[in-house]
C-alpha cells in the first residue's frame, strides 16, 4: 500500500482529506466516502507494515466484541475493514472537537456532565462480558456531541496491542498515555483493570476542572513516591472534590464503580435542572472494583441464623472451626497467632480477617517472584474460600475484596496462559506451563473462555 497522504484513495472508495492524529500502531483521517459522499473519519492500522490471515483473524474477533455495543456515551463503529493486510475503522466524524478544547474552562454543571457521560461508556464497557477495558482514558479521547460526550478509541485489547507491536517493531505495546495511567499499570506484568478506567477518569476530570494534570507528566507513578492526592483547587463543591479524590485513590479496590458514577452524576444534574436530587447526596459507595475476566460464583449461602445468643455462638464457633479445618488441612496455618492482645482468643471474624490478609499478602508475593508463583495462588484461593465461610465476614465490607483478589488471580493465570498459547503448540514443556495457569484459572472460575483454551490445546496437541 502506498504512503498515506491527502488525496489518496484509501481501498478504492475513501479519499483521504486531512490527518487528525496518528499513534505508534495507527493514522486517523478526515476522509470522503466517494460511494456516498459522506464525511466521515478512518483509522488505519499498521500503515506501514502488514498482518498476515492469522493476525488479520485475531483482529476480527477482538472487535467483533465491540461492534453490537449500543449505547450514546459510546462512539458507534460503522464499518470494520482490511485492505492489503491494513485492518481499519470507519466512523462518524463529530466537528465539534474533543474535551480536550475544555481544559481549564469547564463549569461545575459542564463537569457533572462529562462524569456522567464518561462513566456511563465505561459502565457499558466494564459490565460486557468479557470486560472491556478502555485504557486510554483522557480529554483527547472524549468528543464533544452537543452538550454530550462521546467516548471514542475504545476496543483495542492487550491482546492486540502486542499483536501490533509484533508487527510494527521497536513499538511499546503499553496502553495508556502517562499521565493519566494509575499506579497499578506502572508495576511490571499487571493486567488491566476497569478500575485503572477510574483513575484515568479522575486524572481527566481533574484536569477539565483545573486546565493541568494532578500528577503532572509522571501519572500515578508519582504516588509510589507517596505523593499526596491534590486537593480541587476552585470554588467547587465538596461532593465534586471527594468523587475527584476516590477515582485517585492508590489502590484500585477503593475507586468507585463506572456505574455508581454515572447514577451519582444524574442525580446531581438532575439538582442542577430542577433544583430536586432523586437520592441522598454524599460520598459514592466505595465498592471493590470487579477486574477484567472475573465471573466470580456468588459466595456459598449463609446458613440460617437461629433464634437466641446461644444458637448464634455455637453457629459462630461452628464456622470458626470449619475455617480451621480447611486451613489446617492444607498446612496454611502459618505465621498467624490465633491469640489477640492479652492472650484472648481471636474471634472467628478475625480469624478470617487475618486469613484475608495472609491471602494477600501470597498474591503479592506470587506476582511479584514467579517462583512457586502457583503454589502462591492456590494456597491464597484456599484461604479466600476459608475466611467466605464466616457468614459476618463473608457479608462484610470485605466480600467485595475477596471477590476482586480471586478475581485479580484468575485474571493473571488467563493472561499468562494467553501470551504463551501459540507456542503451546509445538513444545510440550510450554504446553504444561500454559495448562497449569489455565487450571489454576479453572479452579477458580471454569469460565467458557477457560475451557475453550483447555480444549483447543488438548485438541490440537500433537506429540
Amino acid at each position: 500500500m502506498a504512503t498515506l497522504q491527502q488525496g489518496y484513495l484509501f481501498d478504492g472508495r475513501y479519499k483521504l482529506l486531512k490527518k487528525l492524529g496518528e499513534g505508534g500502531f495507527s493514522e486517523v483521517w478526515l476522509v470522503e466516502d466517494t460511494s456516498a459522499q459522506l464525511t466521515l473519519v478512518l483509522k488505519v492500522f499498521l500503515p506501514t507494515a502488514q498482518l498476515d490471515e492469522s493476525g488479520i483473524e485475531i483482529f476480527r474477533n477482538e472487535f467483533a466484541l465491540v461492534y453490537n455495543l449500543n449505547h450514546p456515551n459510546l462512539l458507534k463503529y460503522t464499518y470494520f475493514g482490511v485492505c492489503v493486510g491494513h485492518p481499519y475503522l470507519v466512523m462518524p466524524f463529530y466537528n465539534n472537537g474533543s474535551a480536550e478544547d475544555m481544559l481549564g474552562n469547564c463549569s461545575e454543571r459542564k463537569a457533572w456532565q462529562f462524569l456522567h457521560d464518561v462513566a456511563g461508556g465505561l459502565a457499558c464497557l466494564h459490565e460486557h462480558q468479557p470486560p472491556i477495558i478502555h485504557q486510554d482514558i483522557k480529554p483527547a479521547n472524549v468528543l464533544l456531541d452537543g452538550n454530550s460526550f462521546i467516548i471514542t478509541d475504545f476496543g483495542i485489547s492487550s491482546n492486540v496491542r502486542h499483536l501490533l507491536g509484533q508487527s510494527a517493531e521497536g513499538k511499546s505495546t503499553v496502553q495508556g498515555t502517562r499521565p493519566y495511567m494509575p499506579p497499578e499499570k506502572f508495576q511490571g506484568g499487571t493486567i488491566p483493570l476497569v478500575a485503572s478506567d477510574i483513575w484515568a477518569l479522575g486524572a481527566s476530570l481533574y484536569e477539565l476542572l483545573t486546565g493541568h494534570l494532578p500528577f503532572g507528566g509522571k501519572g500515578g507513578e508519582a504516588q509510589f513516591e507517596e505523593s499526596e492526592i491534590p486537593a480541587l483547587p476552585g470554588n467547587f463543591s465538596d461532593d465534586l472534590k471527594e468523587i475527584v479524590t476516590q477515582c485517585l485513590s492508590y489502590q484500585p479496590a477503593n475507586r468507585p464503580f463506572a456505574a455508581d458514577l454515572e447514577q451519582f452524576a444524574a442525580d446531581k444534574i438532575a439538582f442542577f435542572t430542577t433544583g430536586n436530587v432523586r437520592s441522598a447526596t454524599g460520598n459514592v459507595k466505595l465498592s471493590s472494583i470487579h477486574v477484567s475476566g472475573s465471573q466470580q460464583p456468588a459466595p456459598p449461602p449463609a446458613p440460617p441464623t437461629p433464634s437466641g445468643a446461644k444458637s448464634r455462638k455455637g453457629l459462630a464457633i461452628g464456622a470458626a472451626a470449619a475455617i480451621l479445618i480447611a486451613a489446617t488441612a492444607l498446612g496454611l496455618v502459618w505465621g498467624f497467632s490465633a491469640k489477640k492482645r492479652h492472650d484472648k482468643t481471636a474471634t472467628p471474624y478475625e480469624t478470617s480477617l487475618a486469613y484475608y490478609r495472609q491471602a494477600t499478602r501470597l498474591y503479592r508475593q506470587g506476582v511479584n517472584n514467579t517462583q512457586g508463583q502457583l503454589d502462591r495462588f492456590g494456597k491464597a484461593v484456599i484461604l479466600l474460600d476459608s475466611a467466605r465461610l464466616n457468614p459476618e465476614f463473608s457479608t462484610s465490607d470485605y466480600s467485595d475484596s475477596i471477590q476482586q483478589l480471586r478475581g485479580q488471580i484468575y485474571d493473571y493465570c488467563l493472561n499468562e496462559a494467553k501470551n504463551n498459547y501459540s507456542g503451546a503448540f509445538y513444545d510440550n514443556e510450554l504446553r504444561k506451563y500454559v495448562m497449569s495457569y489455565l487450571d489454576m484459572a479453572k479452579s477458580i472460575t471454569n469460565t467458557g473462555e477457560v475451557q475453550t483454551l483447555i480444549d483447543s490445546i488438548q485438541y490440537r496437541y500433537v506429540e
